[in-house]
């Protein structure tokens, strides 16, 4: 039987299941460094063509609903409790949400001096981490990153504006694919297949 720290644990996974299935923020990684590619002289990469990177962001969507597959074959599905996640969604689409996208368009349009996105983008990993059941050290890398981009462009070795925002998109790229794998091993170490 297992201990009351697991079930606790458990809980918390499968309230959140869907957050968990790392592998399928992999493609979603992938079509970020390419998106990052097609703004970056440093890769000519076959996705810098429209048509390409069209045919990539395509196929980034089939293997996001298969990998979907994947999981519900292997694990399951869980019915969430109605309403279990009300304020938590509504603190993420009505704050969180709305600041992230308001410091990026800052950073992007304005171009200042200091990345702003870095600490905003930083807390709103840690608030994800928190609120999707913890348990995943690597996020607290993530949101390091995030801070060491804004450091990489205070001390000048990044532009501010156009090449920070396809440094910060490639950044996001990686997090997305380590940190989406790093999420499945957790969730396969924590939690064990379903019989058909």
């Amino acid at each position: 039987m297992p201990d009351q720290s697991n079930l606790v644990r458990i809980h918390r996974i499968t309230s959140d299941l869907m957050l968990w299935q790392g592998l399928r923020l992999v493609p979603i990684g992938a079509l970020l460094l390419g998106l990052s590619a097609r703004h970056s002289r440093l890769w000519p990469l076959a996705v810098t063509s429209d048509l390409a990177f069209a045919a990539f962001a395509v196929g980034t969507l089939f293997a996001f609903a298969r990998l979907g597959s994947y999981y519900r074959r292997r694990f399951g599905c869980v019915t969430p409790i109605p309403g279990a996640h009300e304020r938590r969604d509504r603190i993420k689409w009505q704050v969180v949400y709305p600041l992230m996208l308001v410091a990026l368009l800052f950073d992007l349009r304005v171009a200042p001096a200091f990345f702003i996105s870095g600490p905003v983008w930083a807390a709103a990993i840690v608030a994800y981490w928190w609120s999707t059941g913890r348990g995943r050290p690597h996020y607290f890398v993530a949101a390091a990153a995030m801070l060491g981009l804004s450091a990489v462009q205070s001390v000048g070795l990044v532009r501010p504006g156009r090449p920070m925002g396809s440094l910060f998109v490639a950044v996001l790229g990686v997090i997305y694919i380590v940190g989406g794998t790093l999420d499945h091993l957790e969730l396969t170490r924590i939690l064990k297949p379903v019989d058909d």
